[in-house]
C-alpha cells in the first residue's frame, strides 16, 4: 500500500496545544473507506454533535483489512461493497490518547444497500448519518475542514485527525 510521506501528530493537528509524549503508546490499526457510486458521489458520515464530514471507517477487529472496510460499510453507511482496492495509509501519534495508529485506506463501490439500520448503539445514538456529495463537492468540504482545523476552530481531539486525514486519503484517491 502507498504509504503517504506525512506522519499525522498532535503538534500537527493542535499546534497550539501541548501534549507529552507518553512512555508507551496502544498500537490500533484502523481502515477507512472511500465509496463512490454509480453517479460519481462519495459516501460520507456526519453527525450532529460535530458537524463535520468523515469518510466511513473505524477500528480493525480483525488482520483481514479487506473485510473489515466492508464490515464499516455494512455498519456506517449500510451498504455493501466491492471492487475494494487500496489508496494509501497514514501513521499517526495521538499523545493525548497515548495511541500510535496506522490507517489504511481502501476505495469500494457499493453494491447493495442493507434492509435494515447497521448501525451500532452509539452510532445511532449520536445521530450518524451518511451524506452522499459529488466529488467537487466533497474536497471543496473536506478542505473547508481544513482550513477549520488550521484555524483552531475544531474542538475533538480525533474529529481533528480524521478531519486532516481524510483530506489526504481523498485529494490521493482523486488524483489516481
Amino acid at each position: 500500500m502507498n504509504k503517504l510521506d506525512l506522519v499525522l501528530t498532535d503538534l500537527l493537528i493542535f499546534p497550539t496545544k501541548e501534549y507529552p509524549n507518553p512512555e508507551k503508546y496502544e498500537e490500533r490499526v484502523t481502515v477507512k473507506a472511500i465509496v463512490e457510486n454509480g453517479e460519481g458521489k462519495i459516501a460520507f458520515v456526519t453527525n450532529p454533535v460535530h458537524g463535520f464530514y468523515i469518510l466511513p471507517g473505524g477500528g480493525a477487529e480483525s488482520d483481514n483489512l479487506i473485510e473489515e472496510v466492508k464490515r464499516e460499510c455494512d455498519e456506517e453507511i449500510n451498504w455493501e461493497v466491492a471492487e475494494v482496492a487500496e489508496v494509501a495509509s497514514i501513521e499517526e501519534f495521538r499523545n493525548r490518547n497515548a495511541k500510535h495508529y496506522m490507517t489504511y485506506c481502501y476505495s469500494a463501490k457499493p453494491t447493495k444497500e442493507l434492509p435494515s439500520d447497521t448501525r451500532t448503539d452509539d452510532e445511532k445514538e449520536n445521530g450518524l448519518e451518511v451524506v452522499w456529495l459529488e466529488k467537487n463537492e466533497a474536497i471543496k468540504k473536506l478542505l473547508s475542514q481544513t482550513e477549520s482545523l488550521k484555524r483552531g476552530e475544531v474542538e475533538f481531539y480525533n474529529t481533528g485527525f480524521n478531519i486532516l486525514r481524510d483530506c489526504m486519503f481523498l485529494q490521493k484517491y482523486l488524483d489516481n
